[in-house]
């Protein structure tokens, strides 16, 4: 169980710019993870601002709440590793949903992505690339700066908008993407 406050630079890119922006930074060797997304069927979650979801690896999985948390993209998140896949009881995640009186039984998945992800750790922060793809065929790029020193981390993200030519727009988040491409 792990609670993380995480604060992040996000843009959506073409795969022509995340194929130069690989050229240009030591990326780890990619992993694979399937994310299956969360909320009733009232989108009590959706309303809050909340995100739900299961991420499965080759070898584990977890579940992660991520909250609103403050300016420039800040989010509180709740993980708890699970046996199975499926959302369970008993952690950080089921604690968080009580408070606002939501139960395990009355979520179910409304959508999914898989995505390729390659990290690389700078000095300016963790920049992640991601290459997604949804059950109906469609596929994105997104590219992201976790940081923890945003006067550190805001030039760098300005600079690598200039050489890569990326616009500075709000992305949809990737469950909003992953609702919108369901199969």
């Amino acid at each position: 169980m792990s609670i993380a406050r995480e604060q992040e630079f996000k843009a959506m890119i073409t795969a022509t710019q995340a194929t130069q922006l690989q050229a240009h930074y030591p990326f780890a060797a990619p992993f694979t993870q399937t994310n299956r997304y969360y909320d009733t069927q009232d989108q009590s979650l959706r309303q809050l601002g909340w995100g739900l979801r299961i991420r499965q690896f080759t070898d584990h999985s977890e579940q992660t709440l991520k909250i609103p948390a403050g300016p420039h993209r800040q989010l509180l998140e709740y993980t708890d590793p699970i046996a199975n896949g499926e959302l369970a009881a008993g952690g950080t995640v089921a604690a968080q949903l009580a408070t606002v009186n939501i139960t395990l039984s009355s979520l179910f998945c409304f959508a999914e992505a898989t995505t390729t992800r390659r990290l690389a750790n700078l000095p300016a922060g963790l920049l992640t690339l991601d290459q997604t793809a949804y059950p109906n065929g469609n596929q994105d790029w997104e590219v992201e700066l976790e940081y923890s020193d945003y006067a550190l981390a805001l030039p760098f993200w300005q600079t690598l908008q200039r050489q890569f030519g990326w616009r500075n727009a709000k992305p949809k988040n990737k469950i909003q993407r992953a609702s919108e491409n369901v199969n």
